[in-house]
């Protein structure tokens, strides 16, 4: 009868040999291995952040002068700013893979996906006549 035992194991790489970390231990684990997910994450976004903020505020203030334009008037200073964020997501390019002893002659090849680090800025502006 089949049983299985879950394992759990987290590794922190700062290269891009993932594929051959999984490749060995796929070697050492038995007949068959269940890799059931590898997340990617960026160590330090704070650049990432502050160019989303500026694209932001610069979103915010262009679709201010647009409205201003359509009716009218003038565009005056900001009287409110409110910065709602949302952590680094990241989204896998692929799922679980079961790998079988026959097939570990061939390297595991990594493809990380995609990094989102969104925000939203919330502006009001004086306006002026």
């Amino acid at each position: 009868m089949p049983s299985s035992a879950p394992s759990s194991i987290r590794s922190r790489r700062r290269q891009a040999d993932a594929g051959s970390v999984i490749d060995a231990v796929v070697a050492a684990g038995g007949d068959f291995d269940r890799i059931d997910r590898i997340a990617f994450s960026v160590d330090d976004t704070t650049l990432l952040y502050e160019e989303a903020m500026q694209k932001a505020i610069a979103d915010a203030t262009d679709r201010a002068e647009q409205l201003v334009q359509l009716t009218g008037v003038t565009l005056g200073s900001p009287t409110l700013i409110v910065e709602g964020g949302t952590s680094p997501i990241a989204y896998p390019t692929s799922g679980g893979m079961m790998v079988e002893r026959a097939v570990a002659d061939i390297d595991t090849s990594i493809s990380p996906g995609e990094m989102e680090i969104s925000l939203s800025v919330q502006v009001a502006y004086d306006v002026l006549p």
